[in-house]
Parts: C-alpha cells; sequence; structure tokens
C-alpha cells in the first residue's frame, strides 16, 4: 500500500523534528548528535562520547588486503563471507545486525576520471530511483576531501517496518570508480550521518596513480 510521506513521516517516532532537520539547510548541522568535526576528533582519539554519556570506539581496520585503512565504529563487524565467492581485494561489508546498520565498499572496474564524479554520481541516482520507487533523493554533494573529489548523495528509503536512511558515496581510484554506502534506521540519522562523513574524512588512501 502506497502512503503519502507526510502521513508516513506521522508514524516515525520524533517523526515531525526529523522531517524538519532534514528540510535544514545543507550546512547546518545543529540537528546532529554530533557535528562531523567532532566525530573526527572521536575517530582520533579512538573513541566518541555523546551527550546522553554513550560511548562510540572506533577500530581502524585494513580494506581491500591492506590497500587502504578506515576507521569505524566498533559496531560494525567485517563480514567474513564462506567460499570467496566475493574477491576482499574488491568488496568490504561491515554491519550491525541488532542495529540495523550496513556500510560496505566496493572497487568497480569501471573507469572513472575525477572530473566525471559528478556525472557518474548522478546516474547512480537515475538507476537507484528506477529500480527502487520508493525512494526519496534528500540531497547530494560533491565533497573535496584529501585533495580528491568525493560524490555523495542522501537518500530515504521506504522498508517496512522501519525506513532507511542512506548514504552512497563514489571516489576515482587509480583511474576506477570505488563505490560505498552506509544505511541505517532513519530514525538513527542524526548519530549515522555525521559518523558517516567523519568516516569518509579519515579514511587513509594510497597515492593515487
Amino acid at each position: 500500500m502506497t502512503e503519502h510521506w507526510d502521513e508516513f513521516f506521522l508514524k516515525l517516532h520524533h517523526q515531525q523534528i526529523l522531517k524538519e532537520q532534514l528540510s535544514t539547510a545543507e550546512n547546518d548541522e545543529s540537528w546532529m548528535m554530533v557535528t562531523i568535526e567532532e566525530a573526527m576528533e572521536g575517530i582520533s582519539k579512538g573513541s566518541l562520547t555523546l551527550s546522553d554519556q554513550q560511548e562510540i570506539r572506533f577500530q581502524t581496520l585494513p580494506v581491500f588486503e591492506n590497500q587502504l585503512t578506515i576507521s569505524l565504529p566498533d559496531s560494525l563487524i567485517p563480514e567474513v563471507r564462506a567460499g570467496q565467492t566475493v574477491d576482499p581485494s574488491k568488496s568490504f561489508v561491515a554491519q550491525d545486525k541488532l542495529g540495523g546498520i550496513l556500510f560496505g565498499l566496493h572497487q568497480s572496474r569501471q573507469e572513472l576520471d575525477p572530473t566525471q564524479i559528478e556525472i557518474y554520481q548522478q546516474q547512480m541516482i537515475e538507476q537507484t530511483s528506477r529500480a527502487q520507487p520508493s525512494m526519496k533523493l534528500v540531497d547530494k554533494k560533491a565533497l573535496s576531501i584529501q585533495d580528491t573529489i568525493i560524490g555523495c548523495y542522501e537518500a530515504i528509503f521506504l522498508v517496512s517496518p522501519s525506513p532507511y536512511y542512506q548514504i552512497v558515496f563514489v571516489r576515482s581510484w587509480h583511474g576506477k570508480a570505488v563505490i560505498g554506502s552506509c544505511q541505517f534506521k532513519l530514525e538513527d540519522a542524526p548519530l549515522w550521518v555525521p559518523l558517516t562523513y567523519s568516516m569518509l574524512h579519515t579514511a587513509t588512501w594510497p597515492e593515487l596513480s
């Protein structure tokens, strides 16, 4: 059954506050539980204490067979897939099954120059919109991080029983596209939006060719 978005949001815990938060200016971080900068500082220290005294610990993991490192909250457990059906040098997945949080990175064979990021990003949005008609695009942006451009978009998906928020990002690495995403329950967006961007800002990539 298709529901109007306004009716749908009315059913969410703190829905009106969150809806207003998602409609705020792109650079307004006041709706977040922490700022991106505070989350980055937490990563550098290894832990982050929230205003409710909840502590988030971070672990720094080697990814793509030690080709890069990324710091994730330790609630995200890397998946070990049996049978090697997925090449570990090309894909990485970590998840918090209890919290319903999934983070993934994938090295594509698709050639991608840094100057083509925004075009590639738009193609991804259009393809996902066709495949997932329930997707509602919230924001899209091109971030300059560590002297390279990372294209990001944020979207909400109608998933029963809880709607999900997803941040998708793409960058060029060694001339190929690397695509990543973090998805979580919509109600957790005030925490996981800044955490996701802090993870992007602090990941270390080797010299690009």
